[in-house]
């Protein structure tokens, strides 16, 4: 595996709490991946993010939370990437989204 040659990161090496600290993420933003890194590699379904999200929310949150999740998904994505971790996505039954080393590292800038 060959090393970035302007900051030496490899691809699945690191911790992701240290690597997002170098991104410029919003609040949101911020507590979607508090709960994608504690749950490394496994799916969340929408309904999970959203209890997490909101479990300071005396009212669980808007009506519109899944969806205001899936609008931010992709920006949110976006900045993960340049850190060299990503969203991987599936669809139906057991499906949902989870936190994972990007597969083309730091380099993933889309």
């Amino acid at each position: 595996m060959n090393a970035c040659p302007c900051c030496g990161f490899r691809e699945g090496s690191g911790n992701p709490f240290q690597i997002v600290r170098t991104l410029r993420l919003t609040r949101h933003e911020r507590a979607m991946f508090q709960v994608f890194a504690e749950n490394f590699g496994t799916f969340l379904t929408g309904p999970q993010l959203v209890d997490a999200m909101y479990a300071d929310d005396p009212t669980g949150g808007p009506d519109t939370a899944e969806n205001s999740i899936s609008v931010r998904m992709k920006v949110f994505r976006e900045k993960l990437r340049k850190g060299g971790l990503d969203i991987d996505v599936r669809q139906g039954r057991g499906g949902g989204r989870r936190l994972v080393w990007a597969k083309t590292g730091r380099a993933a800038r889309k």
